[in-house]
């Protein structure tokens, strides 16, 4: 797909979310609106890695498959939805909100939703990668050996509920409200949703500010160096901070996709419940 045709794709894809966005403001049903529109992003993703597949190996199942749509249901659909619930009444009760975010205009809202989630995201992404413990539970993200949209779903359960606390325990302290939250969210979904795609997308100058699949494939790389790297979610605004933004050219990729150094020791991407044990019994689950 060309950079012209890939850049106004996923324009038309934010402005769209954007647009229903604000159009459901109020209603009752929202959240579920939103929902449905995401689901539909991905049966996009899916499609399109058919039609324009930067690589046509990837589009073939290794074994993983199954692990990728068990992990969606169980962390986004189970794990997910049990945290919005439980998470405010834990995290008001230990330390209670000291700002009234609240009251902000909505825009403000989500700017600052959005500055705190992506910083979040990052300092938690980033000591995934730099401490042993931590990289236990993340090398099940990275155990794939090939991109695809399903994939982008693939997280130990300990891993997912780290993250979330890393992103939304700040955003429920400063009173952010849900609406602001899933404003986020909305904009955020095109980019997320297409992060892991094997779709031949070439995004230009928009790769220094999203992380869009051009830019996540580096962090994804096997080879140590390149994969410390592109930590943002769905920005790499704090990568460009803190030095960690890494994409040559749209036309480049890594070497190879995985774990690498790891990988001999580590369980294949096919054993999905001897990965997520791994971490707690490593000799049992070799």
């Amino acid at each position: 797909m060309t950079q012209t045709r890939s850049q106004l794709f996923l324009i038309t894809l934010l402005v769209f979310m954007g647009a229903l966005f604000t159009k459901t403001i109020g209603h009752a049903q929202q959240e579920l609106i939103l929902t449905i529109a995401t689901l539909a992003l991905i049966g996009i993703s899916l499609l399109l890695e058919r039609r324009y597949p930067l690589h046509k190996t990837w589009n073939q199942g290794t074994g993983d498959t199954a692990g990728d749509i068990g992990s969606f249901v169980v962390i986004f659909g189970l794990l997910d939805s049990a945290l919005k619930w439980l998470s405010p009444f834990v995290i008001l009760a230990l330390m209670p909100d000291v700002a009234r975010a609240s009251d902000w205009p909505l825009i403000w809202q989500i700017l600052a939703a959005t500055l705190l989630i992506e910083l979040g995201a990052y300092a938690s992404h980033y000591a995934h990668h730099k401490f042993a413990p931590l990289w236990a539970v993340h090398a099940m993200h990275h155990s794939t050996e090939r991109l695809y949209t399903l994939n982008n779903f693939r997280f130990h359960p300990l891993n997912h509920v780290l993250n979330y606390l890393a992103m939304f325990a700040p955003l429920i302290l400063l009173g952010i409200t849900p609406t602001a939250i899933l404003g986020y969210t909305a904009l955020s979904m095109p980019v997320l949703l297409f992060q892991h795609s094997n779709i031949n997308f070439r995004f230009g100058a928009f790769s220094k500010l999203l992380n869009t699949n051009t830019v996540h494939r580096w962090h994804h790389s096997a080879a140590y160096k390149e994969g410390m790297h592109n930590f943002g979610r769905a920005t790499v605004i704090y990568d460009h901070l803190f030095g960690t933004y890494h994409n040559p050219d749209d036309a480049t990729e890594p070497a190879r996709i995985g774990l690498g150094f790891d990988a001999m020791k580590y369980p294949r991407a096919n054993r999905t419940l001897k990965q997520i044990l791994w971490p707690f019994c490593k000799s049992c689950c070799a």
